[in-house]
């Protein structure tokens, strides 16, 4: 209806846009992993979601999404081998961030955060990259037999020559999903590990991340935000590989999505582990909030530019 528009009723096809949403439908990292595929349909069964949800001019908030151009450049082509549909989610990434849009990518498997990572360090190599891990886990497992999973991600860059580890954030880790050594790994590495324990208060998570972004952006130009659905707690997020008992409320989930577009150097955002074969509507919406809530943020940028 006009005089109700959603979300998806503005997207226009293509990569021209501030926000760019793209999807990685691969969950064969998942798979290798040991985890339980069906994040493979996450980006179709986003973008079905979205036709219901997502008031385009918000007046709880006063800000109207049609004042900032949203795009949707299609999906990395879903029969490529594992490596292939990486280095094909890197290369299309990193276009949208060089023609000036920030990229949001929906999975798939959690795999996908390197490829995204490396984007960012392709398109802005002479500039400090911050990363944030909004995770219940820390990714940073081995290989598997030479191969990339959806525990791996963040290990590999950590790795990374280009990368500072200084400037890496996991943030609301649960200590009953983590090993010892995974997190003395990640403490050598001179990264920082916010456990969900300090912000498992009431309304602490969104102030905590905050923190955390303007931590980064004092040292960093450029913030990539990567977040698991499997951060959120399984009675709000039971579609994911691995629900968890406790996590972030949606309420939550929302103020750091809204956060993270409201700031001015988050040039990148990636949202993983929908599966929908497990649960699709409930957590369909909270994913698609999750955008939303980020486009609003990036909308208020402008607001307050002007």
């Amino acid at each position: 209806m006009a005089d109700d528009r959603k979300l998806a009723d503005i997207i226009q096809k293509g990569q021209e846009g501030q926000v760019v949403l793209l999807g990685f439908p691969c969950d064969a990292g998942v798979e290798i992993n040991g985890g339980r595929v069906g994040a493979r349909h996450g980006p179709e069964k986003f973008r079905s979601c979205m036709r219901r949800y997502g008031t385009v001019d918000n007046p709880e908030v006063n800000i109207d999404l049609s004042g900032i151009r949203i795009a949707d450049a299609g999906d990395i082509p879903a029969d490529l081998p594992l490596e292939a549909s990486h280095t094909a989610l890197t290369e299309k990434t990193a276009s949208i961030i060089q023609n000036g849009g920030i990229p949001f990518v929906v999975g798939g498997g959690n795999d996908q955060s390197y490829s995204n990572a490396c984007a960012l360090l392709d398109a802005k190599p002479d500039i400090p990259v911050g990363v944030i891990n909004i995770d219940a886990h820390l990714d940073v497992r081995p290989l598997i037999d030479g191969q990339a999973h959806s525990g791996s991600p963040f290990r590999l860059l950590l790795e990374d020559p280009r990368f500072s580890g200084s400037q890496f954030i996991e943030f609301a880790a649960q200590g009953s999903q983590v090993s010892r050594e995974h997190a003395r790994y990640v403490k050598e590495k001179k990264a920082q590990i916010i456990w969900f324990s300090e912000v498992a208060r009431i309304d602490a998570a969104a102030g905590a991340f905050r923190g955390a972004l303007g931590r980064l952006a004092w040292e960093c130009d450029s913030l990539f935000v990567s977040f698991d659905l499997d951060s959120i707690r399984a009675s709000e997020a039971p579609g994911v590989s691995c629900p968890g008992i406790m996590g972030l409320r949606a309420k939550e989930a929302f103020e750091m999505a809204f956060a993270a577009g409201a700031h001015p150097k988050v040039h990148l955002f990636d949202l993983s582990e929908y599966n929908p074969i497990i649960e699709e509507e409930l957590t369909g919406r909270l994913a698609v909030g999750i955008f939303y809530h980020f486009c609003l943020g990036v909308a208020s940028r402008r607001k307050v530019a002007s």
